[in-house]
């Protein structure tokens, strides 16, 4: 429905790793870009691991990344490589990828343009349970967002 009223792009908001990374794939069947947006991107994604050495470049998360954003697709959160993450915010910013699937540290510092914010739960593990997250951290992770929001409209 985002995609079909052209409320994208759309930052998927999740306070884990794994969910991020599960919402991603399950959208293996969706493609957002055209032919001329998966050329750009792969060629912007293969710059962008020359800095790696050969056996980083073989990695799972690395060799998995590409069909995913030539598609529009991404994730960003800790653990990945600071040269994806950057990567993934460039193409983000580029309008190369529609939907972002990330965890807090995404918005922090950052100024994001995205229509459509979307948050997964407003619970989140603080090392000893599940809590609510505070309105501080929820005005933390939307407020740059917010603030980017308005420049597009």
């Amino acid at each position: 429905m985002i995609m079909e009223r052209n409320f994208q792009p759309v930052i998927v908001f999740s306070f884990s790793r794994r969910e991020c990374e599960q919402h991603a794939m399950s959208m293996s069947k969706l493609d957002f870009n055209t032919q001329e947006e998966k050329d750009m991107v792969e060629h912007i994604f293969r710059n962008a691991i020359l800095c790696l050495n050969e056996e980083d470049r073989e990695l799972p998360a690395i060799e998995l990344m590409l069909p995913l954003l030539q598609r529009g697709i991404a994730v960003h959160h800790s653990g990945l490589l600071p040269v994806i993450k950057e990567l993934v915010e460039l193409l983000f910013q580029e309008g190369l990828v529609k939907a972002l699937f990330a965890t807090e540290t995404f918005a922090m510092g950052l100024n994001m343009p995205a229509k459509t914010v979307v948050f997964t739960a407003f619970k989140k593990w603080d090392g000893d349970s599940h809590r609510f997250i505070g309105s501080g951290e929820y005005i933390q992770v939307s407020k740059g967002l917010i603030n980017a929001c308005k420049t597009i409209f």
